[in-house]
């Protein structure tokens, strides 16, 4: 007898002491890699029985399944309300960004001053609405800049020289606008 075939009858010899009388074998080692059991049918001589597939596991009575309606709760959260209009920046509220750091409201035709300390403006708002806001501003050398469609959700603030300008909102005609130096 060889080694490899003394291995052998030697491991059938285990696994046939572990079946125990019920033939069900349910190594720790199979059942980890197999997540299942094999059963032993009697005639394959100790070798190790296929796995069988797993069952499907029933939903219990508790749990809901797809095809049975689940209840609904009344929703404790509020309706929506309506979105309250801003009112527009006075002009002395937007000669206050001069200085390049202001929060304003404002409609199409705003001017904000120009912002000296950090080279930009002054800018004129060209168009407020669900589109976004457009801003232009012409230099003293005739430089333009065009800020067109500008957004809340764009994804952060535009930059003209070390100025940064973002909006905070658009509601209607209007648009809440911050203004200061860029980092």
């Amino acid at each position: 007898m060889t080694t490899s075939e003394s291995s052998a009858r030697l491991r059938r010899a285990r696994l046939s002491a572990a079946r125990g009388p019920a033939g069900t074998v349910c190594a720790l080692a199979l059942a980890a890699a197999l997540t299942g059991c094999g059963s032993d049918s009697g005639g394959d001589a100790g070798a190790p029985a296929p796995a069988t597939p797993s069952r499907s596991v029933e939903p219990s009575p508790s749990s809901p399944t797809p095809s049975s309606p689940t209840p609904t709760k009344p929703s404790s959260s509020p309706s929506p309300t309506a979105v309250k209009p801003m009112k527009p920046s006075t002009p002395a509220e937007l000669r206050a960004c001069a200085d390049g750091s202001c929060t304003v409201v404002v409609t199409k035709g705003a001017e904000i001053p120009r912002a000296a300390g950090l080279r930009a403006g002054p800018f004129t708002v060209s168009a407020v609405g669900a589109e976004g806001v457009d801003l232009s501003s012409v230099d003293a050398s005739g430089f333009t800049s065009n800020l067109l469609g500008q957004r809340p959700d764009q994804g952060g603030p535009s930059t003209v020289n070390e100025l940064s300008i973002a909006v905070l909102a658009i509601v209607g005609d209007t648009a809440k606008l911050r203004l200061f130096p860029a980092e």
